[in-house]
């Protein structure tokens, strides 16, 4: 049968085109991602760009527009945004789909845009349909990695994949049952580890490092109990990447969760955020807090303003608000703190735990903290250890309800473990279950956990194992599946060992 020689040359036509897609991993294409995970993504536009004319075949490029889209939703938590984008998700996938089945970027791809977006539709509450998609991200690059075992990025998914399975909390035991997979934060983290390791050896894999850097430094940072994770984060390896942004976000979280609330400040004023930058009102919280915990409540509240009238989504609005409340509180006026807590009722979600606290803190608004210990905390949590003891040890113990002495003790116990003062850490933080333990604060839970970390710390496995499972049979509220999660990877971490 011959072919008429239209048909023909549309069938000739048609093959090149399939067969000519490629991958193309160039030094423009590398400098483009470095700008995507900077959050510079004009710059990063730009190349695409320059690519589309150079590369037009190269199928890296609907994956670098997908990453933007990705980010730009889940940075500034732009619901609309992610309704827009939506539609370019499947033309993407499809474009992906024109590569030969013989290509190790073909599932790789089309597997962690099912991540990414799987994520996204995490964090706006469809958690039914984020498991799905995690899910059959799990199955491509599970599938790519026994295929191509050698290929280096298959780790850094499945890493990133492990880690999300360990976090799950128990509330969420329905998830596991669609996502069908088995993994744990330490087995994801020390695949995160041995990529990045593989990567600094290969230079076609290299622009990869800081995105591998992030990951390790958030896991890093929530979960590991040794002080000394810090200073290894805080090396070379961040800090010389002062003009990306996601970097310095990382930076500055670990210094604030490490008590180096000075050094946060100084990096946020020595960085360029106008240098076209994707607008990132998370960090104006983060300043908030920051100026919070060296009680300038003018500056605090500033911040505090700027991301709720800016910022899109609906976590840490309510924790803004009652941060706020707080400033007012210790500016001596009681009618602005009791406007903001009912703003706390009035807006936001309560999809995170420390909304869940505000929320909960807003409903007793007729419990107004004790302005010392309220000062004491927020100077504690800026590293201005001596001030907070100061400030705890001056306050009449008959003055404070049996709830307030509960918190009394846990300050101190705070204090004694961050100055590696660990024995009267323990003493306090026993202090703190033994009269704490039937409250609904998380302040009991909490000591056990830290208690845990004390033993993990000094090799005392077995004092460590008793903690940790104390953290889990205490029955609380507040911060409950931080908590709790941390407690949950305590255990794996002593029990592994």
């Amino acid at each position: 049968m011959k072919l008429r020689p239209a048909l023909a040359l549309t069938l000739i036509l048609l093959i090149h085109s399939v067969f000519s897609q490629t991958v193309n991993i160039n030094n423009n294409c590398k400098l483009a991602y470095e700008d995507i995970l900077s959050l510079k993504f004009k710059d990063a536009t730009q190349r695409i760009e320059i690519e589309k004319v150079s590369n037009p075949d190269n199928i890296f490029i609907p994956y670098l527009e997908n990453y933007i889209d990705f980010l730009k939703v889940t940075v500034g938590e732009d619901e609309e945004l992610f309704k827009l984008v939506e539609d370019s998700i499947q033309y993407r996938i499809n474009r992906i789909n024109s590569l030969p089945d013989n290509s190790k970027y073909k599932k790789y791809f089309i597997g962690n845009i099912n991540l990414q977006w799987a994520t996204a539709q995490l964090k706006f509450g469809n958690y039914a349909t984020g498991a799905i998609g995690i899910n059959r991200s799990y199955r491509l690059i599970k599938k790519n990695n026994n295929e191509y075992p050698n290929f280096i990025p298959n780790s850094i998914t499945l890493g990133i994949l492990h880690i999300i399975i360990g976090l799950v909390p128990d509330s969420f035991d329905w998830f596991l049952n669609i996502i069908s997979m088995e993994g744990d934060v330490q087995q994801g983290y020390l695949e995160l580890i041995q990529a990045y390791e593989d990567c600094s050896k290969n230079s076609r894999f290299d622009f990869l490092k800081n995105e591998i850097l992030f990951y390790t430094g958030m896991v890093d940072l929530n979960l590991k109990p040794n002080p000394e994770i810090a200073k290894l984060l805080l090396s070379d390896k961040i800090i010389m990447n002062k003009d990306n942004l996601l970097l310095t976000y990382l930076s500055i979280n670990i210094l604030m969760k490490n008590g180096k609330n000075n050094d946060a400040l100084e990096l946020f004023n020595s960085f360029d955020f106008t240098n076209d930058y994707y607008p990132f009102y998370y960090l104006n919280y983060l300043h908030g807090d920051c100026y919070l915990r060296k009680l300038n409540t003018k500056k605090a509240i500033e911040e505090y303003q700027i991301f709720k009238n800016n910022f899109k989504g609906q976590n840490y609005i309510k924790d803004a608000w009652q941060k706020i409340a707080w400033c007012e509180l210790i500016n001596s006026d009681t009618i602005a703190y009791l406007k903001a807590m009912d703003n706390v009722l009035l807006n936001g979600e309560t999809n995170i735990d420390a909304d869940k606290s505000a929320e909960q803190s807003a409903k007793n608004k007729e419990l107004i903290p004790n302005v010392e210990l309220l000062k004491s905390r927020l100077l504690f949590d800026g590293g201005y250890y001596e001030s907070s003891k100061e400030l705890l040890l001056e306050i009449p113990e008959h003055k404070l309800t049996s709830k307030q002495l509960v918190e009394k003790n846990y300050r101190l116990a705070r204090i004694s473990h961050e100055v590696a003062d660990y024995k009267n850490a323990k003493k306090y933080y026993s202090t703190t279950i033994e009269t704490g333990r039937l409250f609904p604060e998380y302040l009991a839970a909490n000591s056990a956990l830290k208690l845990g970390n004390i033993y993990e710390i000094e090799k005392n496995t077995k004092m460590a194992v008793y903690y940790y499972q104390l953290c889990l049979e205490i029955d609380f509220d507040e911060y409950r599946n931080s908590i709790r999660g941390k407690a949950k990877q305590g255990l794996l971490r002593v029990n592994n060992k």
